[in-house]
């Protein structure tokens, strides 16, 4: 194998495993990451930016309208990076977000949306938990 060829190979894989957020804790995630979906028209909006509320772990707060409808919502940064792109692992297991149940992500997400039915209308906390090997969403009512 030629050295360029070399090259193009090391720099793949590296490119890669870069935009995997998959172990635990290691990214400072409160200063890019976003809960976007459709209460959002899907913008970066600031007030949807998450905070830190431990080491790998995130919260945002969303005051949402019981109406018979699932909200459809991801957490990503302001440009949709792989590595923080981040929707549901599993479709069967993971798509549909219950109430303190949580759900595994792939932060390499394209159309993979989470839903959730807010069982009465109120505010919300949705939460991004990168402390275990793969990063995980729940979402309970905030007080």
């Amino acid at each position: 194998m030629n050295n360029k060829l070399k090259t193009l190979a090391l720099a793949s894989v590296m490119a890669l495993s870069a935009g995997c957020a998959t172990t635990g804790g290691e990214r400072d995630y409160s200063d890019s990451l976003y809960l976007r979906g459709q209460f959002a028209w899907w913008d970066a909006l600031p007030e949807y930016k998450v905070k830190k509320v431990e080491a790998g772990l995130y919260r945002t707060e969303v005051k949402l309208k019981a109406d018979g409808q699932p909200y459809e919502f991801k957490f990503g940064d302001a440009n949709w990076s792989s590595g923080t792109n981040c929707g549901y692992l599993s479709e069967k297991e993971d798509e549909n977000v219950q109430l303190d149940q949580p759900v595994n992500a792939n932060c390499s997400a394209v159309f993979e949306n989470f839903r959730f039915m807010p069982p009465e209308t109120g505010i919300y906390g949705f939460y991004f938990d990168t402390r275990g090997e793969i990063p995980q969403v729940f979402i309970n009512k905030a007080n």
